[in-house]
């Protein structure tokens, strides 16, 4: 028996080894090493206040990758004042074999197929891709998850699970003017996997069947055409029993142990996008059908509706661009749900250059969102000052310009703006409409006021030299906020821009109403140096260093002034 272990270990390591990239073999790169290591300290010490973290902290953490004909091993580890930890890969790993157009994945790793079959999921098994000239195959298979019993000591309903097993494969043909591409995949519970019967009612063992078909066409020059259908056979719960008779039970019941939990839903979009010269201009629509559901994935929204139009033009040689982006959601399709649900989301975007060195650019977006409760579903329920339906808007509008100048001494100006104004509203609102037309002064919204201004010279000896402002004021009903202040900042490179200086300093004040309830300064230090070692092939060092100090000035008499006081030291080294 010991022989025949020894035989098995020998050949799955010989089989890993050759069916790694085979063409490294004999090269430099057959194997390499890489990884770093970095100490991270932090000081701390406040007055005229609690202390709320650790005067001091240290860090020292590092991580090693040893990668062999194409199959990585990482190895991390981390020691500081609160702990330490270590991690090395052979509890959790995957080798993933390649040779020119046939990659393999062996271990816990994870495929792509698309978002309506399987995507974002990691499976315990093994899967390989085949890729000669245009053609393209995908297949897998192993464990989706593994069973986790109920453990009444610790109370673990939320995590118990069925082990799930599962597969797919896909089969594509990919082209400049055209491709096409088929999908399936089959996952189900294994209903004996559990000994003890969980007291969650909502886990059930389920069967599940995907199919989905996609392709993409050019249908004339510049005009391509984009689409997939995805097709899901569900059942809910492969452990209730079955009342249709044989002549009466759809075809499909024996591919997904059907009964009274199955449902067949359907998810599908397209979209077509056109491009000529300076112009584009995209339309997508998209529908999943309420109770959608794929095993194939960690988290699926349904029930929805997207429209989406996106044009853009370029106009004078480039100098001016226009964009637009614009989108309407809905739920509820059937009708059946508590709740129904409409956003609209719109974005314009301006950006142009007149003449060199300025540019200039606009953008204004809108989301809107309207929830009305449909009484059809609660029939019973219907009282005078339900609150149930809401809508809620949001207007935001920027702006921003940026001006350089100058050849020995640079000069840049630059300065943006923006203004945002939301609203909420509930009631009994009958309908808010896509833009909230109906809901007009009904209340008093929220306005917020953005502004900064900074003006930059850099001198040739890489000394750079800033000076800001920024302004912010908030208003809501009777409130008003405002917080102002100047800054100054600069930095100074030295030894062939391997060391690097940097200061700053700002003061804001913040007013509420006409009171003055807060004014704060901030001073910053820092520095950074990346000497060169006598060889590059032993790596690269970088050594930081930064000191931060902020006083809150006291603005009633008698009251204290806190201060803290930071200190940051790093010290990196990678190979």
């Amino acid at each position: 028996m010991k022989q025949l272990a020894l035989f098995v270990t020998a050949v799955f390591a010989c089989g890993s080894l050759f069916g790694q990239d085979l063409e490294k073999i004999g090269k430099k790169d057959m194997i390499s090493v890489s990884g770093g290591m970095g100490y991270n300290m932090v000081a701390q010490q406040v007055t005229d206040q609690a202390q709320l973290r650790d005067p001091f902290s240290w860090v020292y953490s590092g991580n090693l990758n040893v990668n062999f004909l194409g199959m990585s091993m990482p190895f991390t580890f981390s020691f500081s004042n609160q702990g330490k930890s270590y991690t090395q890969p052979f509890n959790m790993t995957a080798v993933h074999p390649s040779w020119k157009w046939v990659k393999t994945h062996i271990g816990i790793t994870s495929m792509q197929l698309s978002p309506y079959t399987f995507s974002g999921l990691n499976f315990a098994g093994a899967g390989v891709e085949l890729s000669p000239k245009k053609w393209r195959f995908k297949a897998f298979g192993g464990r989706f998850k593994k069973a986790v019993e109920y453990d009444p000591t610790i109370n673990n309903i939320t995590t118990v699970s069925y082990r799930r097993m599962g597969g797919g494969c896909s089969f594509g043909y990919e082209a400049q003017k055209g491709g096409f591409n088929v999908i399936l995949l089959k996952a189900a519970d294994d209903q004996r996997s559990l000994e003890l019967l969980s007291p969650n009612a909502e886990l059930t063992p389920m069967d599940n069947l995907v199919t989905s078909v996609s392709g993409k066409l050019t249908v004339v020059k510049n005009l391509q055409l984009q689409a997939e259908y995805a097709l899901s056979l569900l059942t809910r719960n492969v452990l209730l029993t079955d009342s249709l008779s044989t002549t009466k039970r759809p075809f499909y019941y024996d591919l997904v142990n059907g009964n009274a939990s199955t449902t067949a839903k359907s998810a599908y979009n397209a979209s077509l996008t056109y491009r000529f010269k300076a112009v584009s201009l995209g339309l997508k629509y998209e529908r999943i059908a309420p109770d959608y559901l794929t095993l194939g994935g960690l988290f699926f929204n349904n029930d929805l509706e997207n429209i989406t139009l996106a044009p853009a033009v370029a106009l004078f040689k480039n100098k001016l661009t226009l964009s637009a982006n614009t989108g309407f959601q809905r739920n509820n399709l059937s009708g059946e749900s508590a709740t129904a649900q409409r956003r609209w989301v719109a974005s314009v975007t301006v950006s142009g250059q007149p003449f060199k060195g300025f540019t200039v650019n606009g953008a204004y977006s809108n989301f809107s969102s309207f929830t009305r409760r449909n009484p059809s579903a609660v029939p019973l329920y219907d009282p005078v000052f339900d609150t149930m339906n809401f809508y809620q808007v949001s207007e935001n509008y920027t702006t921003g310009m940026n001006y350089s100048f100058g050849k020995k001494i640079k000069n840049a100006i630059s300065s943006t703006f923006a203004y945002v104004k939301s609203q909420n509203i509930t009631g009994r609102l009958q309908d808010a409409g896509a833009f909230g037309f109906n809901t007009a002064g009904t209340t008093v919204p929220v306005d917020v006021y953005t502004g900064m201004a900074a003006y930059t010279l850099q001198f040739v000896n890489g000394l750079a030299i800033s000076c800001i402002g920024n302004y912010n004021r908030s208003v809501a009903a009777t409130a008003e906020n405002v917080f102002y202040g100047p800054g100054m900042s600069a930095s100074k490179t030295l030894l062939n821009k391997k060391l690097s200086l940097q200061g700053g300093a700002t003061y804001n004040r913040q007013l509420t109403g006409t009171t003055l309830t807060n004014h704060v300064m901030n001073l910053r230090l820092g520095a950074t140096y990346s000497p060169q070692l006598w060889d590059k092939k032993y790596g690269k060092v970088a050594l930081s260093t930064n000191a931060n100090y902020t006083q809150r000035f006291a603005v009633i008499e008698g009251a204290t002034s806190p201060t803290n006081l930071t200190v940051m030291l790093n010290i990196n080294y990678s190979f």
